[in-house]
């Protein structure tokens, strides 16, 4: 189990280890009689079929994976108890979407030697001994509810052969919140608004000063990733208005072409009128 994700699906299991889809759901299959994983999901949905099944590490599986291996606790990071009771609801499903781009990232950054993963946060993790999530955030330094940002997740890239390092953040959109809402007097609660949020928390430096105790970053990447190209259009039609010495911070692309290359030429900037395919990282 990775260290940094709690759990993993049979499918997620299957592209992080590079094997068939249906040699993975055996091996978990056998694990999980041997106590070693365990599982929440696979609950029935009227109309909708059974659920996928989240696999994570047992405590026993815990124990047995660094007494059995070379690697210290430091590696494997800290058992996280995933309690079997979890009820499946809609958020699982954005949880599980958001770990196949963080999925997809490592399979990418595997096949770049010069590039390293230094670190990952992700939104549902909780920071110890609070309630605030690891990506809780103000997009000013004035602590107030209206300022708050919680992006769905983030990560610092290295690149040790050029000694730079960079901060992006990620949003992984499920389809169900409003581009725009022209007559809401709440237009956070948009698409629009979230990109207006992160313009203020860009120009603001305040993600400077929050993750300067990682490295010392000028600025930060949104990568917004959808399920389908006409959203990323219709996303970028209503954004390409807000400030457009801004753009070149902001990619967007759809889950199919992040899982091909997460960090080869499939972004696009939030600017329309740009057709050009970005990448995140320069080839060595």
């Amino acid at each position: 189990m990775h260290a940094e994700i709690p759990f993993l699906s049979i499918r997620q299991f299957a592209r992080l280890t590079n094997t068939r889809y249906d040699h993975t759901a055996e091996i978990l299959r056998q694990l999980e009689a041997r106590r070693v994983v365990g599982y929440f999901g696979f609950t029935s949905i009227p109309e909708h079929g059974r659920t996928p099944k989240a696999y994570s590490l047992t405590r026993r599986g815990f124990d047995w994976l660094l007494n059995e291996s070379t690697l210290s606790i430091e590696e494997v990071g800290p058992f996280h108890d995933v309690h079997r009771e979890f009820s499946w609801t809609s958020q699982m499903y954005h949880r599980l979407r958001l770990l196949d781009c963080f999925i997809s990232l490592e399979v990418a950054v595997s096949a770049r030697p010069h590039l390293v993963l230094t670190r990952t946060f992700l939104e549902y993790r909780r920071i110890k001994g609070t309630s605030a999530r690891e990506t809780t955030d103000y997009v000013v330094d004035a602590q107030t509810p209206e300022n708050r940002i919680v992006p769905a997740g983030a990560f610092i890239l290295e690149n040790r052969e050029k000694g730079r390092m960079g901060l992006f953040f990620i949003e992984m959109d499920m389809g169900t919140e409003r581009v725009i809402a022209p007559t809401s007097r709440d237009q956070r609660a948009t698409i629009r608004g979230k990109f207006v949020s992160y313009d203020r928390y860009l120009s603001s430096g305040r993600s400077v000063k929050t993750y300067e105790r990682y490295c010392d970053f000028g600025f930060f990447v949104l990568l917004f990733v959808a399920l389908s190209a006409e959203r990323v259009e219709n996303i970028r039609a209503a954004v390409s208005d807000l400030q457009p010495n801004l753009h070149q911070y902001y990619n967007l692309t759809t889950l199919e072409e992040a899982e091909r290359d997460f960090l080869g030429p499939v972004w696009k900037n939030r600017d329309q009128k740009d057709t050009v395919l970005h990448a995140l990282v320069a080839d060595a």
